[in-house]
C-alpha cells in the first residue's frame, strides 16, 4: 500500500512539473509574460489601478481578452489589437491586450 501511495505520489509531482496539472488562465485575468531560454511563460498579475505609468513600458500587464485551443490564431483587426501568445504547457493560445487601469 505504501509503494502504491508513493507511487501516485510521484506520478502527481512529475504531472504538475510537466504543466499537466495546472489550470489555464481565463479571460478577464490580468497577467506578465516573460521570454526564456525555455520559452515564454504567463503568470498572474494585479490589474493596473489607474492608466499606464512609468512600469507599464518596462514591465507590462496584459489582460487576457480570449483564450483559444493551441491550433487557433487570435482574431485579427481593431477589435483585438493586442497580442497572440502560444502557451504549450497549457496548450492554449492567449490573446492579450494591454491591460490599463480605469
Amino acid at each position: 500500500m505504501r509503494r502504491l501511495l508513493a507511487l501516485g505520489f510521484v506520478i502527481a509531482l512529475t504531472a504538475s512539473g510537466c504543466g499537466l496539472l495546472d489550470s489555464k488562465h481565463e479571460v478577464g485575468e490580468c497577467v506578465r509574460t516573460r521570454v526564456a531560454l525555455g520559452g515564454t511563460d504567463i503568470t498572474s498579475a494585479d490589474c493596473p489601478a489607474k492608466g499606464f505609468d512609468e512600469k507599464s513600458f518596462t514591465d507590462p500587464v496584459y489582460k487576457i481578452t480570449a483564450v483559444l485551443e493551441y491550433e487557433q490564431s487570435c482574431p485579427s483587426g481593431r477589435s483585438f489589437g493586442g497580442i497572440e501568445l502560444k502557451h504549450e504547457p497549457d496548450d492554449a493560445v492567449y490573446c492579450l491586450s494591454p491591460a490599463a487601469g480605469l
